[in-house]
């Protein structure tokens, strides 16, 4: 049964929440940062700004190519299963915290900010629940379908059945 939901939903999913508790979390990363003494990641402020600017730009591309993806979902109302879709079901949240968040902790070279980078995995693993419970319930197997071969952040590895196997005559 097809559920109708709510255009800023539909639009933003969880993005606008966990973009809200994400920037609280990185307020007080900061504060941390700037009124305690912490020691920098590394001394070599330029090795680690240019691996930062790597993954922002890596993070912005994906981000992008997600945005232009959707078009299927919000025009269409069908199911994403292309483009970065294939890969992961939140390609737009991935960007963020997989690539972006982290990028700009090793740019700012600060403890705190990596330690909260890193958190948002496991944060944005309980917010998307409620977006993927609806989609579960909008394109039913096809969505299943997604979720068992796709990660929900970071690809799966996915093995061909010739890979597993030997040839019974020797070759590989």
């Amino acid at each position: 049964m097809k559920r109708e939901m709510n255009q800023l939903k539909k639009y933003f999913g969880m993005g606008m929440i966990g973009a809200g508790i994400s920037l609280a979390l990185l307020a007080v990363a900061w504060a941390i940062d700037h009124f305690w003494s912490w020691p920098g990641i590394m001394t070599d402020r330029v090795v680690l700004g240019r691996i930062g600017a790597v993954l922002m730009a890596l993070g912005l591309g994906l981000h992008i190519w997600s945005f232009a993806t959707l078009r299927n979902w919000w025009f269409h109302d069908r199911l994403c299963t292309g483009g970065p879709f294939r890969f992961v079901r939140h390609p737009m949240y991935a960007a963020w915290i997989t690539l972006i968040c982290p990028g700009l902790a090793l740019e700012l070279n600060s403890w705190p900010i990596l330690v909260w980078a890193v958190c948002l995995h496991p944060l944005w693993h309980v917010l998307v629940w409620p977006e993927e419970r609806l989609m579960a319930e909008r394109f039913g197997e096809d969505y299943q379908a997604l979720a068992a071969r796709t990660g929900r952040f970071i690809p799966r590895p996915s093995f061909s059945a010739g890979s597993k196997t030997r040839r019974k005559d020797g070759g590989s």
